[in-house]
């Protein structure tokens, strides 16, 4: 990844203010799940619902040490002993420490290294705006709730993720994101942005 993405040309307090709606919307899903769909299988074939919900929240302490300029962890802490009932204040507390963590003057400044490129701040953002968006639409229709996602929100993320995720950055690991599919025609945001990240909104 030696040439980085252009950031979409938004503004940066509005692209902050989409951070922020995603985070938020993945804490209320979160807070929406019961103990017994745990185990549910979710459109991210690599996860469950437990786990699925426990990369979240480390996706949220990733970009929290992103923009304070700290080392950024490699590997997720389980979330196995942690009860349901406790999932969303984990996401709550991992949110709340990234609004800090870009709510400062400057955080959108220069270049941050993550653990699959180095990226424009701006460009960090975005891309963790893409995963909450992303991983909300996973956790909603794993539990049947895609009634509670945003759809102008994922409006707004879509055109992100056209932007932001390039070809060179989907395969396996390292690279962290799936092959394209084709949305069906007409279908709404959050689908399209299902299939544009590798799930298939109809299966």
């Amino acid at each position: 990844m030696s040439t980085p993405p252009p950031a979409t040309p938004v503004a940066p307090g509005h692209l902050l203010d989409l951070h922020g709606r995603c985070l938020d919307q993945s804490e209320r899903l979160i807070a929406s799940v019961r103990p017994e769909q745990a185990a549910l299988p979710t459109p991210c074939t690599d996860y469950d619902v437990r786990s699925l919900v426990g990369h979240m929240i480390f996706a949220a302490r990733r970009v929290a040490a992103a923009g304070a300029r700290r080392p950024i962890a490699t590997e997720a802490t389980s979330i196995d002993e942690l009860p349901a009932a406790d999932w969303a204040a984990a996401f709550g507390s991992a949110a709340s420490d990234a609004r800090s963590a870009w709510g400062g003057e400057g955080a959108l400044d220069g270049n941050i290294e993550l653990p699959f490129g180095t990226f424009p701040a701006a460009v960090v953002v975005q891309i963790y705006t893409i995963e909450q968006g992303t991983h909300a639409w996973d956790l909603a229709t794993a539990i049947g709730a895609r009634q509670q996602l945003d759809e102008a929100l994922g409006e707004a993320v879509l055109p992100l993720a056209l932007s932001a995720i390039r070809p060179e950055y989907r395969g396996g690991p390292p690279m962290p994101f799936g092959p394209e599919l084709e949305a069906d025609p007409g279908a709404r945001a959050y689908d399209r942005l299902a299939a544009f990240m590798g799930r298939r909104p109809g299966a």
